[in-house]
């Protein structure tokens, strides 16, 4: 997990300062890719500028510098960051300036046009990987921090020499976090900094001083930490310090460093030896033996890959989920019944007499159930003599996102149920259906007429009794990939000529675009309230399975590991007052 501060450059919002409030918009970063580059070589950094993916908490009053000086005195402070927000596509952000008269200049510059650059400092908490077929490796930072903003003499194009900077002393830091991974001390660090070793000859060199230290090493792990830990201790370290091979960011705990860049065939040695039985022979005779007369291979495999799935489960696409909310986990697999209450009665005028007047609460119940969904997966005893751990990692990443990937299609599935209208309720009826006033009449391309029309209806919902409104306010559009073009430029914000051509939904809302929805029909489009407030469809696990599982066991019909992939998890439609359809045209 990187926590060095990065940068990258880009422009102002034109026209938007304002000198009585000495405030100007900017783009602090629109998540476009950046050339970098790590042990395994070049890659491009891009930013997820989804909401859910960038915290803002400490941008929002964090302070606006002078070209990212943070260390000189607090005079490189130039104003502070009152707002900020992102939309998806890109992060804005209201800065105002100092009324310090040093400061004054640079806002008058910026004022005027003559600085137009800013840059956003920032640190990453979770990264994605893809590799592509071509060779190459894009890295996405799916959960990231803006700390600060500065104003910079450089123009966009040239931000390339600024994270060049950068970029050296991140690859310093790794440098110095590989040798510390692997039991060398610091001075060996520091002196392949001092020679600038390029990144191959950092890995070669690390590699020849680890294998020239490792029968020192070895000597001592079982006083040091095999004999006085449990057999299933051992192997949730060493599962650890498999991880640490695919991620470099990952911190081991004090029982897995031992371990750490270890093959599959020398952790088998380790807990064969602790176990007091032969660790002796080829890779292959090791593996085998650990295969035929204990589980630990497995059971290492089993953490490594479920550390694995974990990871890119979390950082895979949510889809619908956005707008469905989530449950509390179901106990079992029956049915759970979804109590909501109405509202309280309205209060009426106590007579002469000081009589008060009864009144009650009506209450409606949903049923949905969890249930169960896997799959098994056979690792050879050859990729296991082979360490062949990049398969079984693709594997694992694999089964996290298409576990999300069916949480997603499960819920889309679900909501196109019944030609469209969703599952049934309770009521008989579906979710979209003309008797709940949810459902436009005819249907209609995304326009003021038809968006209000959906407003109009979210508004105007009643609670359980029928009589109150309960303001349902819309939050989310959702859209066909088809339609996806059509209303990011309905929602985009613009500043108008006249009154007259003003879109009173600009902004208004956050699109949420899922190609499986094209399906069922290229032109019906959603709007949802907030589901925290108006929940339409909800979605659970079991308990004490959240997400997806991933377990092994020693292969009976094959000669290996078998792995299964598990899932327990359900979902349901439980109330149509927050959300409203249109069929499109």
């Amino acid at each position: 997990m990187s926590k060095e501060l990065l940068t990258r450059t880009a422009p102002f919002e034109p026209s938007t300062f304002d000198a009585e409030k000495r405030t100007v918009q900017v783009i602090f970063s629109t998540g476009a890719g950046v050339n970098r580059s790590d042990f395994e070589g070049p890659y491009t950094e891009r930013l997820s500028m989804e909401p859910a993916a960038v915290d803002l908490s400490q941008l929002i009053g964090g302070p606006l510098l002078d070209n990212h000086d943070r260390f000189s005195s607090v005079r490189a402070v130039l104003g502070v960051v009152t707002d900020a927000s992102v939309d998806g596509k890109r992060g804005v952000a209201t800065v105002q300036f100092s009324e310090r008269p040093e400061v004054q200049g640079v806002a008058r510059d910026v004022e005027q046009g003559i600085i137009r650059s800013v840059s956003a400092g920032y640190t990453v908490q979770t990264w994605q990987t893809e590799k592509r077929a071509d060779g190459t490796r894009i890295k996405t930072a799916t959960r990231w921090a803006p700390k600060e903003i500065s104003f910079t003499p450089l123009a966009a194009d040239a931000g390339a020499r600024v994270r060049g900077q950068n970029m050296n002393e991140e690859l310093q830091q790794q440098v110095r976090n590989m040798a510390s991974l692997m039991g060398l001390p610091g001075e060996f660090a520091d002196g392949l900094i001092a020679r600038n070793a390029t990144i191959e000859d950092a890995r070669a060199a690390a590699v020849a001083e680890l294998a020239r230290r490792t029968p020192v090493i070895d000597n001592r792990q079982p006083a040091a930490v095999t004999r006085e830990q449990a057999p299933d201790d051992l192997t949730r370290a060493a599962g650890e310090a498999l991880y640490c091979r695919v991620d470099s960011t990952f911190k081991p705990s004090e029982q897995a460093r031992p371990f750490v860049g270890r093959r599959l065939a020398d952790l088998a040695r380790d807990l064969l030896r602790q176990r007091g039985m032969n660790a002796f022979g080829s890779d292959a005779e090791v593996v085998t033996r650990s295969l035929n007369t204990t589980s630990d291979l497995a059971n290492i495999v089993g953490v490594f890959a479920n550390k694995i799935a974990a990871q890119y489960y979390q950082v895979a696409p949510s889809g619908l989920k956005v707008v469905c909310k989530r449950g509390a986990s179901h106990p079992d697999f029956k049915g759970r019944n979804i109590i909501r209450r109405g509202e309280l009665p309205t209060l009426e005028k106590v007579n002469q007499s000081g009589e008060f007047k009864r009144g009650s609460i009506l209450d409606d119940r949903q049923t949905y159930a969890v249930a169960t969904y896997g799959k098994v997966f056979s690792m050879s005893r050859q990729l296991l003599i082979n360490d062949d751990l990049g398969l079984l990692a693709d594997i694992a990443s694999g089964w996290g996102i298409a576990a999300q990937e069916f949480e997603n299609q499960l819920l889309v599935t679900l909501l196109t149920s019944n030609s469209g209208n969703g599952p049934t309720l309770a009521d008989t009826k579906p979710i979209f259906d003309s008797a709940h006033g949810n459902k436009a009449a005819a249907g209609a391309v995304i326009s003021d007429t038809a968006f209000g029309a959906a407003r109009l209806a979210l508004r105007g919902m009643k609670g359980l009794n029928g009589t109150i409104p309960i303001n349902a306010t819309p939050k989310y559009l959702v859209v066909p990939a088809a339609l996806e073009t059509t209303a990011e430029k309905y929602l985009a914000p613009f500043y108008p000529n006249t009154p007259a051509s003003v879109n009173p939904f600009a902004g208004a809302m956050t699109l949420v675009v899922d190609p499986r929805l094209d399906a069922v029909s290229a032109t019906r489009w959603y709007v949802f309230a907030d589901p925290a407030v108006l929940p339409v469809i909800e979605y659970a696990y079991l308990s004490g399975f959240e997400g997806v599982q991933v377990e092994t066991r020693l292969g009976f019909d094959v000669d290996g590991v078998e792995i299964r992939a598990r899932l327990d998890f359900g979902a349901g439609g439980i109330d149509f007052r927050g959300a409203y359809t249109n069929p499109g045209a």
